[in-house]
C-alpha cells in the first residue's frame, strides 16, 4: 500500500486541528493556543535583544576597565614543567609550574601557573599581574565579550519560549481532561441505548 506523503494542506489541518461541524469548542480554544504559542515565538526576540544590549555594553565596559588595570609580564619558571594528574595518577595533558615576577614596587612575586607541556627551569612565560603585582586573569576580550552576550540573549530567549512552550501543554493537558470527561459523561448516557439496540 503506497505511504502517503505530508503536504503543506495537510499540516495546514493538522495544526488548526480541522474544520467542519466535528470541530469542537476546545479544539478552538487549542487552536487558539497554538497561535499564541507561535507569536510568543516572535514576540520573544525583543526582550532577548534587549538582554543582548544591555550585556554587551556591561561587559565592554567592563572588559575595558579591567584592561586598565591589568597588564601582562614576563615570569620566570623556577622548575621544568609537572604534568598535572588526575585522582588515579594519569596525566591531564596541561602543566603547571612555580613562576617568579616583579611586580611594579619592585618586590619579587611568586605564584604557580599552568604552562606549555614540557616547559623548563629558566623559560618565560607571559602572566596578567594587576596594579599591586597580584597575579589575575587574562582581561576579557572581544570573543569573551562576544560570547557573553550570545549566551545572555540565548538564555532569555529559550526561558521565555520555555516558559510558554509549558504553559500551553498544561492548557492542552486541561483540555485533554474535560474532553475525556465530556466523552465519558456522553457515552455513559449513548451506550445503554446502543447495547439494547444490539440486543
Amino acid at each position: 500500500m503506497p505511504e502517503k506523503r505530508a503536504t503543506p494542506n495537510h499540516g495546514i489541518r493538522r495544526f488548526t486541528l480541522g474544520s467542519g461541524p466535528l470541530k469542537r469548542k476546545s479544539d478552538r480554544l487549542q487552536f487558539l493556543a497554538r497561535v499564541l504559542v507561535l507569536c510568543s515565538l516572535v514576540m520573544a526576540v525583543p526582550p532577548a535583544l534587549a538582554v543582548a544590549t544591555a550585556t554587551h555594553s556591561r561587559a565592554r565596559a567592563e572588559a575595558t576597565t579591567e584592561a586598565e588595570e591589568r597588564q601582562q609580564v614576563r615570569a620566570t619558571l623556577q622548575q621544568d614543567a609537572a604534568p598535572d594528574l588526575d585522582g588515579y595518577g594519569n596525566a591531564l595533558g596541561t602543566a603547571g609550574a612555580t613562576v617568579v615576577w616583579t611586580a611594579p614596587s619592585g618586590m619579587e612575586r611568586k605564584g604557580r601557573v599552568d604552562v606549555p607541556m614540557g616547559a623548563r627551569a629558566g623559560n618565560s612565560v607571559p602572566i596578567w599581574v594587576d596594579r599591586r603585582g597580584d597575579q589575575v586573569p587574562k582581561p576579557p576580550d572581544d570573543g569573551d565579550v562576544a560570547r557573553r552576550t550570545v549566551g545572555q540573549a540565548l538564555f532569555t530567549y529559550v526561558w521565555i519560549v520555555g516558559l510558554v512552550c509549558a504553559g500551553y501543554f498544561g492548557f492542552r493537558t486541561a483540555l485533554d481532561r474535560s474532553r475525556l470527561r465530556r466523552w465519558a459523561t456522553d457515552w455513559a448516557a449513548v451506550e445503554p441505548l446502543w447495547r439494547r439496540e444490539v440486543l
